[in-house]
């Protein structure tokens, strides 16, 4: 799991293709339930949407990992413990870990516990604090300090402590990176010096006269380009050390002799508009470059190549429970794409999604295969065909079927008030 990394920057990472794309299924439509580091993590720990598990924010008193205790007893740590896999943390847990908390508190479900200390850092790769099995520890600036390198010394030790394990392993590991500072390893400053933000057709979007008033930002200036160009680089050189992880740990596994029967997944929190539609460098929003994130998953009987279901972070708990061969609460309003990874999609799938992000109000997306549907806190909507114009340049609302817009208005409601096996339905 990285933090706020876009599918057109996972582009820009060969060797992620390298590991992961040419040896498994890439997912060209998954979407995150909700485009914000936390309450996206909420849904992948509970497999539920927004609207249902309550965790809309970052921080207390609104989410964050004060709001989240109340689920700590079902989640994917506990389920997957209670059906004899031993489990583990690396990494970042949720936001505002451990506010209102000892700092040696550790959630249940986990046997292994290496987490990220969120209330007395956030965002840096040195100078921050771990939860090492319930003993705090300080790390520095020295460069073995480097957040990405730590976390992969640690995966890799879990691997190989587990090789004469009888039980099987879920490890689970989460980096800072590629998320804002980006603080790079020095061994790495020298990459990407050509780097620029994506120059999609929507970057610094020319007109945007057909978005809601609350989005119709400025033109973005000179300069304010050139920042970003910078902070792209600085993000494609923060990931290198995640690719150093993901080769480590797949070679741990292959040493150990687990590779051959691990599902190895590869993602992220949600994206990051890096200039799309006039947004500089924010993820708190509903387009696309927000809500759809890098899905890859390889492992025993996954084919090579890509996979057109739609697929939401709720769907990713009933997964990893279903490939485990545990049962699948009731409270989970994803479904398993297991057969997906075995090359069948059923003829049931779902060919929608839905995504919600709460400001002062609720803005909430519904995805299809064919469009963009988006309703505002402000009563506003916006309409996208995602086939002729999948950056979301011109909305249609205006001009729009009335009919159309009423069948997806009454969709997406459906959709928000939805609880366990009507998600699915």
């Amino acid at each position: 799991m990285t933090d706020d990394l876009d599918v057109p920057t996972t582009g820009e990472l060969p060797r992620i293709g390298q590991l992961m794309a040419d040896r498994g299924l890439s997912f060209t439509r998954a979407f995150v339930a909700l485009p914000i580091c936390g309450p996206s993590r909420a849904s992948l720990f509970t497999g539920q949407y927004g609207h249902n598990h309550g965790v809309i924010a970052n921080a207390h008193p609104y989410g964050g990992f004060t709001y989240f205790r109340r689920h700590e007893s079902a989640t994917i740590a506990t389920w997957l413990h209670d059906a004899g896999y031993r489990t583990a943390l690396v990494g970042k847990y949720m936001n505002d870990y451990p506010h209102e908390a000892a700092a040696q508190y550790i959630p249940p479900g986990w046997d292994e516990w290496y987490g990220h200390l969120a209330a007395f850092e956030d965002d840096k790769f040195y100078n921050y604090y771990i939860n090492d099995n319930g003993t705090v520890v300080w790390h520095g600036a020295d460069p073995e300090d480097y957040s990405t390198d730590d976390v992969a010394r640690r995966s890799v030790e879990i691997i190989r402590e587990s090789a004469d394990r009888t039980e099987p392993l879920f490890l689970y590991i989460a980096t800072e990176a590629p998320h804002r500072p980006a603080t790079y390893a020095a061994r790495h400053g020298s990459e990407f010096r050509g780097a620029v933000a994506p120059r999609v057709p929507s970057f610094n979007e020319p007109d945007i006269s057909d978005k809601p008033y609350g989005v119709r930002l400025r033109p973005m200036t000179p300069a304010e380009i050139d920042w970003l160009d910078t902070l792209q680089r600085w993000r494609l050189r923060s990931m290198r050390p995640v690719e150093e992880l993901i080769n480590g740990v797949i070679q741990a596994l292959a040493e150990t002799g687990r590779l051959g029967n691990t599902f190895l997944f590869f993602t992220s929190d949600n994206g990051l508009l890096m200039g799309q539609h006039r947004i500089i460098a924010n993820k708190r929003s509903c387009y696309e470059e927000a809500i759809r994130v890098p899905l890859v998953v390889r492992g025993p009987g996954v084919p090579a190549g890509t996979a057109d279901a739609m697929v939401s972070f709720i769907d990713l708990a009933p997964t990893f429970l279903d490939l485990a061969g545990a049962p699948i609460p009731a409270s989970v309003d994803g479904r398993s794409f297991a057969s997906v990874l075995r090359g069948t999609t059923p003829e049931s799938w779902p060919n929608e999604i839905i995504v919600e992000y709460y400001a002062a109000a609720l803005t909430a997306t519904l995805r299809t295969p064919e469009w963009a549907y988006i309703e505002d806190q402000t009563g506003e909507v916006e309409l996208y065909d995602m086939k002729s114009d999948p950056w979301e340049t011109e909305s249609l609302h205006w001009d729009a079927d009335p009919a159309l817009l009423e069948e997806l208005h009454q969709r997406l409601r459906e959709l928000l008030r939805c609880q366990g096996a009507s998600c699915r339905s």
